[in-house]
């Protein structure tokens, strides 16, 4: 994984092969064989199809509907949901939206979006998932933290799999034993990283997860070693 990179140039030759030239944060230039390449330009709203100016619906300067934890806009009875709202593009994300607006509506309930966990995987390989705090934003917030982390190749269904690249790594918060987020590269790492959202969903301590007892032999086993790296 090459980060801090910069895409230099793109050629193919004459047998369909694809070499990308990248600049590295390192100063010099590496060249890569490469079978695809995305480009993530990002996307814009259609919001501009909906008049919304004749209900006098608010928009952002990028097209983005404004809306508060209820998912309400700047109009009364009027609420957006979804990618238009300018929040996380993800689909389990839109689909909760719509569970907070027709809980409101339909129901007379008043859930919000305050406090929602926000997972995703990033599903290239091996797998990226990732929820709740970064180290970054622990320390930005001024969030006391301490951090677990080991390599794949500690992992005994990784290692009996041979796919022992990645890490595990989690951030739990001292005392509370809480677990703040954590990021799974691995094999299966969106589903590992599942595991621990729901222990941050029903605020089940670190510990509760080093003692556990888990199938052998599951990737979701080694939670248990990711957290033996912590003292009690």
């Amino acid at each position: 994984m090459l980060l801090s990179s910069t895409l230099k140039r793109v050629a193919r030759d004459g047998e369909g092969a694809t070499t990308a030239t990248i600049a590295t944060a390192a100063g010099g230039e590496k060249e890569l064989q490469v079978s695809e390449l995305l480009i993530a330009a990002g996307r814009t709203p259609n919001a501009d199809h909906l008049d919304l100016s004749a209900a006098g619906v608010d928009v952002d300067n990028r097209g983005f509907i404004p809306v508060n934890e209820r998912l309400e806009t700047n109009v009364e009875g009027i609420w957006a949901l979804g990618d238009v709202t300018g929040g996380p593009a993800f689909t389990h994300i839109s689909y909760d939206d719509y569970r907070i607006v027709e809980a409101n509506v339909l129901r007379g309930e008043s859930r919000t979006t305050t406090g929602r966990l926000v997972p995703y995987t990033v599903f290239m390989d091996p797998e990226l998932g990732r929820v709740g705090l970064t180290e970054r934003e622990a320390k930005e917030r001024g969030i006391e933290h301490v951090v677990a982390k080991i390599p794949m190749s500690h992992v005994a269904r990784a290692l009996e799999s041979d796919e022992t690249r990645g890490f595990m790594k989690a951030l739990v918060e001292p005392g509370s034993g809480k677990i703040l987020g954590c990021a799974i590269l691995s094999v299966a790492g969106g589903e590992i990283m599942s595991v621990l959202q729901v222990a941050m969903m029903g605020g089940v301590s670190y510990t509760a997860i080093r003692d556990g007892v888990f199938a052998h032999p599951t990737f979701s086993e080694s939670l248990n070693n990711l957290f033996m790296r912590l003292a009690a």
